[in-house]
C-alpha cells in the first residue's frame, strides 16, 4: 500500500505475544486532501461482522462540494481508552494538527479521553443527534425536543438563550440534563470554533452504510473493497470538478441559488462602499462585506453569505464567490482529490522489505461465541421504524389484516370482532 501510494502512512500494534491488537492506514491521497478541507473530523467506529469481530474506526470529513471525505481508518478489538488513545496517536502522526481544529462524535468517553490527551488544543464538539435520541430516552415531550433542535442549530447567542429559557420553563429536569453537558460542544452558537453545517455525525454513519458489505470480510479483503470504493470516488469527483464552469463547487453554487430567491425580498440600504442595512420583515441586519459579517451570524460562521449578505452583493452587482470562503472554491475541490489511490495489485507483484517479512502477526486471541453472528445493529426503542406495514384486506398502509378494521369480513382475531 505504502509503495503504491506515496505518502500513505499505516501501523501495526502487536502483544508481547505478536497477537494483532490495533491497525491504523491513511492514504496519502487523503493525507494531502485533507488539507484542503475545513478543519473538522468526524470520527466514530463501528463493529466489524467477520470471524474476529472488532470494530472500525473512522475519521470523515466534508470536501468544497460537501461530500463525505474519508481520511483513516482503524481498526481494535472494542471501543476503549486504550484503543483510541493509540489510534488518535496515529492519527496526529499522519496529518499532524491543524488551527481552529475541531472533532465531532458521539458522547463515548473513550473518545472524549483520547482527543484530550493526544489533541489537547483542539475542541471536542458531540453530534446533537446523539443528544436528541438520550432525550427521546427520558421520555421528554416532543416540544421540549424542538426547542432542542433549535437551541442547537440556531446562530446568535441571545436565540439560544431564549429557547433555553423556554426550556427551563416547559421541563427543568431537561434543562438542567442538558446544561450537564457544555453547550460549547453542542450548540452552534456557543462553539468557540467553526462548526459550519456539521452538527451531527450523520456524514460518519453514512460512510459505515457505504460499507455494510465490506465488514463482514476478512480484514485484508475488507481494506481491498475500502480501497476499491476510494479510488472510485477520487475518480468521479475529480472528473466533476474539472467540468464544472463555476468559481466555486456544485453544492455552494445551488446553495446560492436558493438563498437568492429569499434575498430578493428583502431592502437594502447602504450606507458606505462595503456596509448596508437589509431589512427583512422589520428586522435590520447590518451586513459588513469587508469583514463577511452580518448581524444574524451565519455568514461569519458558515464563512458562507447569508441571505442578507446576498441581497447587498446583488445590489451592488458583484460576483458572490469572492464572498464565501476558500474551502468552498473549485481550486480547493480540485487539489482535494488532486491526487489518485492506486490498487496494491497481485501478491506477486508486492516489493515487501525484509523486515515486514521477519515480523509475524498472529490472529487476535478471540474466541468465536456460539450462535448466528450478529450481522445488523440493535435499534432502539427511540428511532423510528423503517417497516412499514401493509394490510393484505383493504391494502392500506400502517397496519396488517389482523387489526384491520375497515375490511367489510372481519378477521376472528381483529380487534373490531373482539369487541362485538
Amino acid at each position: 500500500m505504502t509503495s503504491k501510494n506515496q505518502g500513505t502512512y499505516t501501523n501495526i500494534k502487536i502483544d508481547d505475544n505478536n497477537r494483532f491488537l490495533y491497525m491504523f492506514y491513511a492514504y496519502g491521497s487523503s493525507i494531502a486532501g485533507w488539507n484542503h478541507c475545513r478543519p473538522v473530523i468526524a470520527i466514530d467506529a463501528t463493529f466489524l461482522k467477520s470471524k474476529y469481530r472488532g470494530v472500525l474506526m473512522i475519521s470523515v470529513s466534508k470536501d468544497a462540494n460537501n461530500q463525505i471525505f474519508p481520511l483513516a481508518f482503524g481498526i481494535a478489538e472494542s471501543e476503549n481508552n486504550n484503543s483510541y488513545e493509540w489510534y488518535f496517536s496515529q492519527l496526529r502522526n499522519a496529518i499532524g494538527s491543524r488551527e481552529n481544529l475541531i472533532f465531532l462524535s458521539d458522547r463515548h468517553q473513550a473518545i472524549a479521553n483520547g482527543i484530550v490527551k493526544v489533541y489537547p488544543e483542539s475542541h471536542h464538539g458531540i453530534c446533537i443527534y446523539h443528544l436528541e435520541q438520550n432525550l427521546k430516552r427520558r421520555k421528554v415531550k416532543s416540544e421540549v425536543i424542538k426547542l432542542f433542535q433549535s437551541a442547537a442549530r440556531v446562530y446568535k447567542r441571545k436565540e439560544f438563550d431564549i429557547y433555553m429559557s423556554d426550556i427551563a420553563n416547559a421541563d427543568k429536569k431537561t434543562y438542567d440534563y442538558l446544561m450537564e453537558e457544555p453547550p460549547k460542544r453542542w450548540a452552534r452558537s456557543c462553539s468557540p470554533r467553526r462548526r459550519y453545517d456539521m452538527l451531527t455525525t450523520n456524514i460518519v454513519e453514512s460512510m459505515n452504510s457505504v460499507l455494510l458489505e465490506a465488514r463482514e470480510l476478512l480484514m485484508l479483503r475488507m481494506m481491498d473493497l475500502i480501497q476499491v470504493k476510494l479510488q472510485h470516488w477520487f475518480y468521479e469527483r475529480r472528473n466533476k470538478a474539472e467540468g464544472t464552469f463555476y468559481d466555486v463547487s456544485c453544492w455552494v453554487e445551488e446553495e446560492l441559488k436558493k438563498r437568492i430567491d429569499l434575498a430578493f425580498t428583502l431592502n437594502v440600504f447602504p450606507i458606505d462602499s462595503w456596509r448596508s442595512i437589509v431589512e427583512e420583515e422589520g428586522i435590520t441586519f447590518l451586513v459588513d462585506l469587508n469583514k463577511r459579517t452580518c448581524d444574524c451570524f451565519q455568514f461569519q460562521l458558515d464563512e458562507l453569505p447569508c441571505i442578507h449578505a446576498i441581497a447587498v452583493i446583488e445590489k451592488r452587482n458583484i460576483k458572490k464567490s469572492d464572498f464565501c470562503s476558500h474551502w468552498y472554491l473549485k481550486e480547493s475541490w480540485l487539489k482535494t482529490y488532486e491526487r489518485q489511490i492506486h490498487p496494491v495489485g497481485h501478491t506477486d507483484s508486492w516489493i515487501v522489505p525484509e523486515s515486514v517479512k521477519s515480523q509475524i502477526v498472529k490472529p487476535p486471541d478471540f474466541k468465536v461465541p456460539p450462535g448466528r453472528r450478529q450481522k445488523k445493529r440493535h435499534i432502539p426503542a427511540t428511532e423510528p421504524s423503517k417497516i412499514t406495514f401493509k394490510c393484505g384486506r383493504c391494502r392500506r398502509i400502517g397496519h396488517n389484516r389482523t387489526t384491520c378494521i375497515y375490511s367489510p369480513a372481519l378477521h376472528p382475531f381483529s380487534r373490531k370482532h373482539r369487541e362485538e
